[in-house]
C-alpha cells in the first residue's frame, strides 16, 4: 500500500511539529556547501525552509502536489531563491548535479520494494557532483516497535488547537508485515474543546524498514561507499543502542 500523501497536507504540520531534533543537523551540513542542495521528500518545507533561511541554495523535490503547495504558499513572499518541483525520487530528470544531497527522515523508507529502492539510489547517484555526500537517515527497528498490537492505539500527543480549551490529540496503530518489512500505520486526529469531541479524522501510511547491515549491503551495490554511520544527529557513532542510523554517502 503506497501512501498517499496528498492527503497528509493539511495536517503533516501539526503532527509532526515536535519532529524538530534533526534541524540542527542539517543546517550544520548545509553550511559548508557552496554549491546546490537537493532534498528529496521536501513536503511541506519542515528542513527546506530553514536551509533556505539560512542561505542555502536549495531546490526541493516532492511526489505530492499538495505538498508542494503548501510549501509554495509558505515560501511566497521570500526573496530567497527556491526551487520546488514535482518529481519522482526513482525517476529524476533534473539539469544539474549537486554539492550535497539530503533523505530526510523516514523519506527513503517511504520506498516499499528493493527495486524501488535501488532505484532510487542510482538516479541519486547520477545527481551528485564528485565528491558529494547523499545524506540518507533510518530509523532503526526495535523490539519496541514490534510489541505493540495492531489493535490498540497508543497515544502520541496532544497539541493546542483553536483559542480556550481546545485541543488536538494524535494517537497511532500499526500492522506489521514482516515477511516484506513494512508497518501499515494509521494516525487518529481528534479535536476536542473542552473536553467534547468535535471531530475526527484517520491518515495512512506505510514505511519499509531495514536493518542496518541489510542498508549497507544496499547502498554499496548501488555504487556508494559509506563514509560514517552516526547514530544520533549530535554525532554520536552508531552502536547497539542507536535508535536512528543516519548515513554519510560519497559515490565509489
Amino acid at each position: 500500500m503506497n501512501t498517499d500523501y496528498d492527503s497528509w497536507a493539511d495536517i503533516y504540520d501539526e503532527v509532526y511539529s515536535f519532529v524538530d531534533y534533526d534541524i540542527n543537523f542539517y543546517l550544520q551540513k548545509a553550511s559548508g556547501i557552496k554549491g546546490n542542495i537537493l532534498e528529496i521528500g521536501c513536503g511541506t518545507g519542515r528542513i527546506t525552509i530553514p536551509l533556505m533561511e539560512n542561505g542555502a541554495t536549495i531546490t526541493g523535490i516532492d511526489s505530492s502536489q499538495r505538498m508542494i503547495e503548501r510549501l509554495e504558499t509558505k515560501t511566497a513572499s521570500t526573496k530567497v531563491p527556491i526551487k520546488i518541483i514535482r518529481q519522482d525520487v526513482r525517476t529524476l530528470e533534473l539539469s544539474q548535479k549537486f554539492s550535497l544531497v539530503i533523505f530526510p527522515y523516514r523519506g527513503f523508507q517511504s520506498l516499499l520494494t528493493v527495486e524501488d529502492q535501488i532505484k532510487a539510489l542510482n538516479s541519486l547517484r547520477n545527481h551528485l557532483k564528485p565528491g558529494a555526500h547523499l545524506i540518507i537517515t533510518l530509523f532503526v527497528p526495535s523490539r519496541d516497535l514490534f510489541d505493540q498490537r495492531p489493535d490498540i492505539f497508543y497515544h502520541l500527543r496532544n497539541s493546542r488547537h483553536k483559542k480556550g480549551n481546545g485541543y488536538r490529540s494524535l494517537h497511532h496503530r500499526t500492522e506489521f508485515d514482516r515477511h516484506n518489512q513494512l508497518l501499515h500505520t494509521q494516525i487518529s486526529i481528534t479535536e476536542h474543546i473542552d473536553n467534547h469531541l468535535i471531530s475526527k479524522r484517520y491518515a495512512d501510511f506505510t514505511l519499509k524498514y531495514l536493518y542496518t547491515n541489510e542498508a549497507r549491503y544496499l547502498f554499496e551495490y548501488c555504487g556508494f561507499r559509506i563514509e560514517e554511520i552516526a547514530g544520533d544527529y549530535d554525532g554520536t557513532p552508531y552502536g547497539r543502542g542507536s535508535e536512528e542510523t543516519i548515513w554519510s554517502l560519497v559515490v565509489k
